[in-house]
Parts: C-alpha cells; sequence; structure tokens
C-alpha cells in the first residue's frame, strides 16, 4: 500500500521563493509507485494542499490532515523542503513531534542551533572544530563595533540562508551600510573574519543507519564570495568533486560525519568550509541544503552514484524507521 507523503514549503522567510523550487523538484522525483505525494504550501496563517483545482484545499493543522470528497487524508511521513523559517530553525518539527509524525529532517535542537550561526561555532568549538573568529551585533543597542577583526570582514545576518543581507567589507567606510543591510533580515549579525582560501562543501546524509559524506564540491565563485548570485543566478563554477588533495578531502569527509554524529542529526544536511593551507575552518551548517537539480547535495548524490529519486527515497525511508 502506498504511504502519503506530504512535502511541506513556502512560508514567509526571504527564502521562499527557493524553498516552493526545492519542493518542485522533489514532487517530481518522490517515487510514485511508492508514494502519494502531495505538495502543501504555507501561505501566511493557511497551509494550502496545492492541486490542478481552483476549489482550495486547507490542511486541518489540529491534525495535519485534509478532506477531500468525505476522505479525511493523513500523511505517513513529511518531507520538509523549507529553506529559512519555520523549518530551518526548528519550529515546524516542534509541531511534528507534538503530532508524532515523522519528517526527513534534522530535530528542533539540531535546526535551532545550526540556524544560529554563532552559537553553533560556540558549541562545536570545545570539539576541536576551527571556524573564523566573529562578533555579534544586536540591531536593538547597536553601536558602530570597534572591532578586533581586521578588514577585510564579511558581515551577514547570524539567522538567515542564501547569503541574503550578507556581504564582504574592505573598507572601514562601507561597514555601517553593510551592517544596516545585514539588519534587514535578522536582529543579530556577525561580522565575522575574512579567510582567503579555497571554499568547499560536504553534503552528509544517512543511508541504511550509516552516517555518509558525500563527495566534496569546490565553490569557485566569479565575485567576491559566494553570495545569492553566485549560488542561485549561475555566477560560480561548482567542481564535483572538488578538486583538492585526496588526504584533506577524507579530513574534511572525516569532520564532517563526526560533526553530524556530534549533533545527533539526521535527513541531510550540507557543511561548508574554508580551507587555507593545510588547515580548514567550518563556515556554517545548513539543516536544510538546496534541493534543485543542480544544488549542490544532488550534484554530490549524482557524483556518488545516487540519482534524486534513490536521494529523496533514502531521506524519506530513513524518517519512517
Amino acid at each position: 500500500m502506498k504511504k502519503n507523503i506530504a512535502v511541506i514549503t513556502g512560508g514567509e522567510a526571504s527564502e521562499r521563493g527557493i524553498s516552493l523550487k526545492s519542493a518542485d523538484v522533489v514532487c517530481k522525483h518522490l517515487n510514485k509507485d511508492k508514494y502519494n505525494v502531495f505538495k502543501i504550501v504555507i501561505e501566511g496563517n493557511d497551509w494550502v494542499v496545492e492541486r490542478n483545482n481552483p476549489v482550495k484545499l486547507f490542511i486541518d493543522k489540529n491534525d495535519f490532515t485534509f478532506t477531500i470528497e468525505g476522505h479525511k487524508i493523513n500523511f505517513d511521513a513529511v518531507f520538509i523542503a523549507i529553506h529559512g523559517t519555520p523549518a530551518e530553525d526548528g519550529k515546524l518539527q516542534g509541531y511534528f513531534e507534538l503530532l508524532k509524525i515523522p519528517y526527513n529532517a534534522c530535530g528542533v535542537l539540531q535546526a535551532a542551533l545550526t540556524f544560529d550561526k554563532l552559537r553553533c561555532k560556540e558549541y562545536l568549538a570545545p570539539l576541536g572544530i576551527k571556524t573564523a573568529n566573529a562578533e555579534l551585533l544586536y540591531k536593538a543597542n547597536f553601536q558602530i563595533p570597534n572591532s578586533e577583526i581586521a578588514l577585510p570582514v564579511f558581515v551577514k545576518p547570524n539567522k538567515n540562508g542564501s547569503s541574503y543581507g550578507a556581504s564582504k567589507v574592505s573598507k572601514q567606510e562601507d561597514l555601517v551600510s553593510a551592517i544596516e543591510e545585514a539588519f534587514k533580515y535578522d536582529d543579530e549579525i556577525l561580522v565575522e573574519e575574512f579567510i582567503e582560501g579555497t571554499e568547499v562543501t560536504c553534503g552528509v546524509i544517512t543511508i541504511d543507519g550509516k552516517v555518509t559524506a558525500l563527495p566534496l564540491t569546490e565553490i569557485r565563485s566569479k565575485g567576491e564570495f559566494f553570495d545569492y548570485k553566485a549560488k542561485y543566478e549561475g555566477n560560480s563554477q561548482e567542481v564535483t568533486p572538488a578538486e583538492i588533495n585526496v588526504a584533506l578531502t577524507k579530513k574534511i569527509q572525516a569532520t564532517s560525519e563526526f560533526i553530524y554524529s556530534k549533533l545527533n542529526f539526521k535527513g541531510m544536511c550540507r557543511i561548508d568550509y574554508i580551507i587555507k593551507g593545510s588547515e580548514y575552518y567550518m563556515l556554517e551548517v545548513n539543516s536544510i541544503p538546496g534541493l534543485s537539480e543542480e544544488s549542490i547535495v544532488p550534484q554530490q548524490a549524482r557524483a556518488m552514484g545516487i540519482s534524486l529519486e534513490r536521494l529523496f527515497e533514502i531521506s524519506i525511508e530513513e524518517s519512517l524507521k
């Protein structure tokens, strides 16, 4: 008997458009022989079942069901395809935990922690994970920082994704405008040390109960850094597998599996790094990575011989365990 799978997407975060694209790809590639797939779009307070019919069907949020032609539809599992709030900060996972409905992403604590870039760094530092130095600024009592971090620096929202509001600052006179731009997306921002080097990223998933690092991707941005245009408008070259030292590749993969395990993650994630010489520094953990046809984790899965259909099936089946 087919299982009913909800692919939930939308929301009001700045990354809504990217979420909708990820959900479309998931809906397209989930195995229709195994699953009845329903796309659920969060539109403000309404959670709408998307279908080819002008009459809208709404999710009953009391039990995450909907009714069609007198029949109540329950879900066996949820595939979360939302970037940013309310999924990458753990709110949605808390809802599904209360209803005891399996979902394919990490749990409440893991999402909330990794969504907060600075607190995630602070949590991982005692475990030996190297990260760039950073200072936290609060919108409520913002003052121009007298920073010990030398220019250039990155200025970015502490709790946001897809590089919205992020910029590289090389001149002191540009710092305030960069901070003001970042504050449009969050009430906390990071002023972070710029480390010049090679940027790589590593997807991690659980396959048959085993934590598995995917091949690395090297990011060769055509701009100053891997910003929104580089990520989504083709302004970068993504090389998978990364053309770096084999021994270093294995170290970064091992570190990625270590972080995933120590955070008690589940589902899939992507961990970003910068390599400087023989050292590498973790930049951030993405708990719900992009899932478009050309997104990084799907690229890495294909390099490992895993199709999108299989990748999404692995994600759902692991959640059902």
